[in-house]
């Protein structure tokens, strides 16, 4: 039988490596953003800069209306995708195993946001977890499940606009005052590890695609992402921490830059992540 003809064996080291790479990432997001008081403070003010100068902007309403269909949008996604997914196959069972993924990542961020994670009141005005977000983690698992359906044809196009869809939403959770960085870039994380498990059963049951080229940019790309992501961690561990109601308008502005790096960073890392998954089996 030839390489070709033969049907791609799935290594499964690849899958828990990548649960467990996103599964330390979440702790650290949760304890140092979260449990430590120069995360948490460095968080809050990134948070809160951006809770002023937003609503200062014509930009605000819209962004807003923008979050407010964002359940609905998500869902008529999903839907599409399902949906073709289903009549291209005549099959339920990507769509379901998909489905189930993401169900499971939303309920997860409820459980972990309201019954088992607490954040500290260290009197920066955070009395009250919101670690993750559930916005995006909708988002997010929707479009990892739009990108874990679609046919390999469609995947080099599906997955920069489902990255690009995600990330903006994160943004505009933390511009419009929502969340904080550390709490949507926890979303992401849970998103992605239920689309690695749904990827993994699937890969199993059947194979998500064909052979595909070895690529070198996304393993590239997901190492300066984690770099940035540690940048962020030790900035916000180093610059000062004055009271946070006297914070320098420099300082402001850098706290801003790095909680808008720190959204993005982590949406591309986990974005990536699940890319290397998906296809890492049936690489040539």
């Amino acid at each position: 039988m030839s390489r070709h003809s033969a049907a791609p064996k799935p290594h499964h080291v690849q899958w828990w490596w990548g649960l467990l790479l996103l599964l330390a990432l979440f702790v650290i997001e949760y304890v140092f953003f979260v449990q430590l008081r120069a995360g948490q403070w460095a968080d809050q003010v990134g948070f809160v800069v951006w809770s002023q100068w937003w609503p200062s902007t014509d930009l605000q309403n819209p962004v807003r209306r923008f979050l407010d269909l964002l359940p609905m949008i998500c869902g008529i996604i999903a839907a599409v995708f399902l949906l073709y997914r289903v009549i291209r196959d005549r099959s339920f069972l990507r769509a379901l195993i998909a489905l189930a993924a993401a169900g499971a990542a939303m309920a997860t961020t409820q459980v972990l946001k309201h019954q088992l994670l607490v954040r500290p009141d260290f009197n920066f005005g955070t009395a009250g977890n919101s670690f993750p977000s559930g916005h995006t983690t909708a988002a997010a698992a929707a479009m990892g499940l739009m990108y874990l359906i679609s046919p390999p044809r469609l995947r080099p196009v599906v997955q920069p606009v489902a990255w690009i869809f995600a990330t903006v939403t994160g943004v505009a959770t933390l511009v419009c005052g929502w969340h904080r960085p550390s709490d949507i870039a926890a979303g992401f994380l849970v998103a992605a590890f239920w689309m690695i498990v749904a990827a993994a059963l699937l890969q199993r049951i059947q194979p998500l695609s064909g052979e595909v080229n070895r690529t070198s940019w996304s393993r590239t790309l997901g190492v300066a992402s984690f770099v940035l992501w540690v940048l962020v961690i030790m900035l916000s561990y180093v610059l000062p921490h004055p009271h946070i109601q006297k914070v320098p308008q420099l300082l402001l502005a850098v706290y801003a830059v790095l909680g808008l790096v720190h959204v993005v960073t982590a949406s591309l890392f986990s974005g990536l992540v699940l890319r290397s998954m998906v296809i890492g089996p049936t690489r040539s």
